[in-house]
């Protein structure tokens, strides 16, 4: 079995699931300072490590993303992906730098972060990181997401994903459709299936081996302003069907 592999079967054993810890500097300040606590490094760092040193930690998370900030600080002279490490949890990374208004389609975003991403990464993996996260957003309307979102976004995960794969790293394969919208169920499913198909044809351009990566993606559902209503049973079976099918 290889390296990545390994680590993909670490994060993923037994159901365990995924900690989101990468808020940037903006959200975690709205976030304290709502309960009235100053945001400065220390106090993002306690807030942080109260989860990463929790006792659910070793049954019920299998992986930590972590934000640039957070990975390069210690607490009590560990260091905290070392911290992480100790529960039998994988550290990883948020290494995209952000959706920007896509060129030549302002109503779209393309998610960046490439140039300098190989460096980066060495640098991550030297901290104690194993996995990466990389998030694509499309919108769906009528003319959306329209082909040139879909490819663009498909060809910077491919590029981002061999990179990490280069680096010893395992990458998390983010393409999100967004629920934003009045589109139903049957739309959502349609417009997934192209964005998945996509991907996965730039990834294997780009011999990204599959077993060494995680595919997070978006649930298939009405839009948020859609009258239609359908159950966590239906949506559970359409998420799954659309996968299969990509």
């Amino acid at each position: 079995m290889s390296e990545l592999k390994i680590i993909v079967n670490k994060i993923i054993s037994s159901g365990k699931g995924i900690l989101a810890a990468d808020e940037s500097t903006g959200t975690m300040t709205k976030r304290l300072e709502s309960v009235g606590v100053e945001s400065n490094p220390d106090n993002r760092l306690n807030f942080r490590n109260t989860l990463f040193t929790s006792s659910a930690m070793r049954t019920c998370i299998g992986g930590v993303i972590l934000y640039d900030e957070t990975i390069r600080q210690a607490n009590n002279s560990k260091k905290i992906p070392e911290i992480i490490s100790q529960n039998g949890t994988v550290p990883g990374i948020k290494v995209d730098t952000g959706a920007k208004t896509l060129a030549n389609s302002s109503e779209e975003k393309i998610t960046e972060g490439l140039d300098g991403l190989r460096e980066r990464l060495k640098d991550y993996y030297k901290l104690g990181a194993r996995f990466t996260k990389w998030r694509g957003v499309y919108s769906i309307s009528d003319k959306h997401p329209s082909k040139l979102s879909i490819s663009s976004n498909a060809h910077a995960l491919a590029r981002y994903a061999a990179l990490v794969q280069e680096a010893g790293m395992v990458p998390i394969i983010e393409p999100e459709v967004l629920m934003d919208g009045n589109h139903s169920a049957d739309v959502c499913y349609k417009k997934t299936s192209e964005v998945l198909k996509k991907c996965f044809d730039e990834l294997i351009l780009f011999k990204v081996d599959l077993t060494g990566t995680i595919l997070k993606p978006n649930m298939i559902l009405p839009g948020t302003n859609s009258d239609q209503k359908i159950s966590s049973t239906e949506i559970a079976e359409l998420t799954l069907k659309c996968l299969k099918e990509s």
